[in-house]
């Protein structure tokens, strides 16, 4: 659905050029929820507005639908670009105008019949939750409301893509929660591509089923989800995966001057990753039984990302070198890999 070919996007200002995109190429298949990641500045929020070319790159070919919109007149584009829905942070409604009035706008242009448009109109405020809310201004509504009217108003005009740029960076967690399983929902019921812009990686475990991590301009890791949050390669992945998780706090524990995690000789500090099947099985027991060691599980984290299970635990291992060889090994034919962070 979406194809990036080289894209760079270059801003000049005065003397002073800024690259904000480099020379990224991506592909997006059709009806897929595709979450880009990355810091501020990192450049994600200009990718997305290179889709249906708010930002027209400095170089490089983006189609969108098997259409060159890089090579299309501004009559061509706009009509393109009724195709791309967008949704935003702040919302971007009209103050006022009803919620009917802000969903019907995209319509207006378009010739349609006072009786059809409302008919449509009605439908998508049943499909966002707001059947009852049509004659209520923006000021009437909660956060989670205005964005559920933001949402109502891109698909309007029936697209095939829907761009969400920090959409629910303003959203309390439950809100946010609501927000991201309605999107999950317009996508398997419409078949409508997503793309979820974000610095939050708990919003790409929440829904996407494929990542891109942006640090300066460009994409530096890519995957499906849950193999990126699996195995991460990059440190700015690695710092966005374990931000996410209850180990994060690993740091915190080996750092905390008033309690100091003091490890005996025989002790180990081992951070345990279980993958898919492995996160279901009693393999601590086990270990503990066969190899005669002891386990003390100081922080755990398991969790279900993409259908699949994924977690961890962080655990002092007490034994001789060969009885924690020999468990690590039995745990790492479990398909559980294992970092041994510190050794008493």
């Amino acid at each position: 659905m979406i194809q990036f070919e080289h894209v760079s996007k270059r801003f000049v200002t005065g003397a002073k050029a800024v690259e904000a995109v480099k020379d990224v190429s991506l592909h997006i298949p059709r009806g897929a929820i595709a979450g880009i990641i990355g810091f501020s500045g990192a450049g994600k929020s200009t990718l997305a507005r290179c889709v249906n070319l708010l930002e027209r790159p400095t170089s490089g070919r983006v189609v969108v639908g098997g259409v060159d919109l890089t090579g299309l007149g501004p009559a061509q584009l706009r009509r393109r670009r009724e195709k791309i829905g967008m949704i935003f942070q702040q919302f971007n409604l009209f103050q006022s105008r009803t919620v009917y009035g802000n969903v019907a706008y995209p319509l207006r242009r378009r010739g349609i019949s006072r009786q059809a448009r409302a008919e449509k109109v009605s439908r998508l405020l049943d499909l966002v939750g707001l059947a009852d809310k049509a004659g209520a201004y923006p000021s009437q509504l909660s956060g989670g409301q205005k964005q559920r009217v933001a949402i109502a108003r891109a698909l309007a005009n029936d697209p095939e893509v829907l761009i969400s740029d920090e959409a629910t960076s303003a959203l309390d967690p439950q809100t946010t929660r609501s927000i991201l399983h309605l999107l999950q929902e317009l996508n398997r019921t419409l078949g409508i591509t997503i793309v979820v812009i974000t610095h939050e990686m708990s919003v790409v475990k929440e829904i996407c089923d494929r990542v891109f991590v942006m640090d300066g301009g460009q994409i530096v890791e890519r995957g499906p989800v849950f193999q990126v949050f699996s195995f991460p390669q990059q440190a700015i992945t690695r710092g966005f995966v374990d931000g996410t998780s209850a180990l994060a706090r690993l740091q915190e524990l080996l750092r905390d001057p008033s309690h100091p995690l003091r490890l005996g000789p025989e002790d180990y500090l081992i951070r345990l990753r279980y993958l898919d099947h492995s996160a279901t099985e009693a393999l601590i027991s086990h270990v503990s039984r066969s190899y005669g060691v002891d386990v003390n599980i100081l922080l755990g984290d398991i969790e279900l990302i993409d259908g699949k299970a994924l977690g961890g635990l962080v655990v002092i291992v007490r034994g001789t070198h060969e009885q924690v060889s020999g468990a690590l090994q039995h745990l790492s034919q479990r398909n559980v890999s294992a970092e041994v962070i510190s050794h008493g």
